[in-house]
């Protein structure tokens, strides 16, 4: 595997989803099964607004936070159950090494409905059929982006091509939501409509988004290239490795050689801890602070922290830095503020906001917490 390439192995199911969701022209077709035409369906304490919700885009995995089902879809599962009486709970996270799924997110629920089973299936049918009537008016109001069922998959962002081929999932319906739809922000269960909770931003291209723990109606900025990499391969949830028990036993966790719940936990206070991007993944940030000689491309390879400042003195007049800030300008910043190797990462956190202070107010600045054209000018000297 590529050291960048932060999806494992994918398993069967998340093949099919992967698979399913290309784009691509598609023909209308019929359901996974017969529907009725009066479909039994689940019932809202709220009235339905006007507007209703807007359509949910596909909004894919990019982060890796499996350990916990949203509100959006235990709320779901357990008024389905309630509703239809048949089938049992399935699954709603899993490990981040079976490919994009939002699974990984806590935003996804398998509902055990065979489709060999009678009244399951007949319990499945009516949910889908109103599911999706009227171009998927009650999807919109749920937030879920998109079901599968006995090889067909319906998207409400491609309602209008209907359910199209699909493989797999004949003894389960798979339901993935939006963020607003995961976090229970929608109509159904509030009655009012929510701006768009676009979750989760990929900082740096190739690598994990940091987790979410509320919504983000800000939108995301484009991610950008990491500005060093090691020999080391990304490690999320789930996975496995003699690499896994070295960064175990430097983080002071049971040698399981497995990223387990524990391992990331502690990941994650590590990364809060050197100010890097808090994944909860061994990503290629982390692997640099825990083991720098692993470092094989660095952006500030042979600078000292007074030629780093002068490097952004002559080539970032015209960049504003602030935290959220992110790259190779970043980077150069931290080196130049003399931050210990451990944090060197790029990404513009407290740790990089409390240097610059101290920096500005040693050399007369105003200490804002923003680099600057007149403040890379003031550092250099």
């Amino acid at each position: 595997m590529h050291r960048t390439a932060v999806r494992g192995a994918t398993l069967a199911c998340v093949g099919v989803l992967l698979t399913s969701l290309a784009t691509g022209p598609a023909v209308a077709g019929g359901p996974p099964v017969p529907f009725p035409s009066s479909p039994r369906g689940l019932t809202s304490s709220h009235p339905t607004p006007s507007p209703i919700d807007p359509v949910p885009r596909y909004q894919g995995q990019v982060a890796c936070q499996p350990v916990t089902t949203r509100p959006g879809v235990a709320k779901l599962r357990s008024l389905v159950l309630k509703t239809y009486g048949q089938g049992w709970a399935g699954r709603t996270t899993g490990p981040c090494t079976e490919g994009v799924s939002e699974h990984a997110d806590g935003r996804a629920w398998d509902w055990m409905v065979d489709v060999t089973d009678k009244k399951e299936k007949a319990a499945a049918a009516n949910f889908l059929a109103w599911l999706t009537r009227d171009q998927g008016r009650n999807a919109r109001r749920l937030g879920v982006m998109y079901v599968i069922y006995n090889e067909k998959i319906w998207g409400v962002y491609r309602a209008s091509d209907g359910w199209r081929a699909s493989a797999g999932h004949r003894d389960h319906v798979h339901i993935s939501l939006s963020w607003n739809g995961a976090r229970g922000t929608t109509s159904f269960w509030t009655g009012k409509v929510h701006a768009i909770d676009h979750g989760p931003c990929t900082i740096f291209s190739g690598q994990y988004a940091p987790v979410t723990r509320s919504a983000n109606t800000r939108g995301c900025a484009s991610p950008v290239s990491l500005p060093r990499s090691t020999t080391h391969t990304s490690r999320p949830f789930g996975a496995r490795g003699a690499d896994v028990g070295w960064a175990q036993d430097r983080l002071g966790v049971p040698r399981t050689q497995a990223v387990d719940t524990r391992t990331r936990t502690a990941v994650m206070a590590y990364q809060r801890q050197h100010d890097l991007p808090e994944t909860g993944v061994l990503d290629e940030n982390t692997w640099a602070s825990l083991d720098p000689g692993s470092v094989d491309r660095s952006a500030v390879k042979g600078m000292t922290a007074a030629s780093a400042l002068r490097y952004g003195r002559d080539h970032y007049q015209s960049t504003t830095l602030r935290r959220g800030s992110a790259g190779k300008a970043v980077l150069v910043l931290q080196r130049g503020l003399g931050m210990p190797r451990q944090s060197w990462s790029g990404w513009f956190g407290p740790d990089t906001q409390a240097a610059l202070e101290q920096a500005q107010t040693r050399v007369g600045r105003a200490p804002t917490g923003t680099a600057t054209g007149a403040d890379w000018k003031a550092l250099a000297g």
